[in-house]
Parts: C-alpha cells; sequence; structure tokens
C-alpha cells in the first residue's frame, strides 16, 4: 500500500514523523482527507480531531489551531495544540467546560465570552476525541 511521510508538531512535542497510510483533519473548512500522491494543499485547523491511518490501525488526536500544508515530498501538520485521545484527562476536560460554561452565563464583555466559547469549544472536543477512542 503506498504511504506518505506525516510530521505533527506543536511547539513543545513531535508527535508523528513517520510514514502513514492516510489522515483526516479538522480544517476552518470541515473535515479533510489525505492520502498519497495528495495535490500540494495548505490549510488552517480549526478544532476537532486528527486521525491517523497507519499500517490499516487508525490513532486519534484533539486538536486546535494551526494549519496542514500538504507537499509532493511530506504532510506537515503545526497544531498550537495536539494531544493523541489515549492522553487526555477526560475529568479536567470537564472541569475546563464548567468553567467556561459559568463565564459565558455571568455574561462578561465581549471578549471574555469569545475566550469562553472558545475554551468551552475545546473542552468539549477533548471530551469527545477521549471518549471515542
Amino acid at each position: 500500500m503506498a504511504t506518505f511521510h506525516l510530521k505533527v508538531m506543536t511547539l513543545d512535542r513531535c508527535f508523528c514523523d513517520e510514514e502513514v497510510d492516510r489522515i483526516v483533519i479538522r480544517t476552518t473548512q470541515g473535515d479533510v482527507g489525505i492520502l498519497p500522491g495528495h495535490v500540494p494543499y495548505v490549510a488552517a485547523l480549526g478544532i476537532g480531531g486528527l486521525t491517523i491511518i497507519q499500517d490499516g490501525k487508525p490513532r486519534t488526536a484533539a486538536v486546535s489551531g494551526g494549519f496542514v500544508d500538504v507537499t509532493r515530498e511530506q504532510t506537515v501538520v503545526l497544531a498550537r495544540t495536539c494531544e493523541w485521545a489515549d492522553e487526555i484527562d477526560v475529568n479536567r476536560a470537564r472541569e475546563a467546560a464548567e468553567r467556561a460554561r459559568a463565564v459565558l452565563k455571568q455574561h462578561e464583555s465581549e471578549h471574555e465570552q469569545n475566550v469562553a466559547q472558545v475554551r468551552l469549544k475545546k473542552a468539549i472536543n477533548r471530551i469527545r476525541i477521549a471518549e471515542n477512542k
């Protein structure tokens, strides 16, 4: 089966630097599948999942922000945050979601509301990814 080189990184960690079968990643425009031989492509990442299929086996991570860059040589994912499903502390994510909901109920400034909405989306994404591993 054909493969391609994938590198997934954050500022503090390299998550993957290997040959893979395919990936599915959430961009700001929706989920995108990348297969070997994909046309050159660049997209901003949204808050969602990254599924890496390697040797026919999937592994999923929660991703938020950054971008994906597909070239003929490799695919690079630079993410603000990336966390493998089995590394997510679900209790911590639930607590973060509750804190964000509390801020949203307080009707703080528009800026505080926007920050709380993003934090809530990230927490819900982490919970979803962890519970569907």
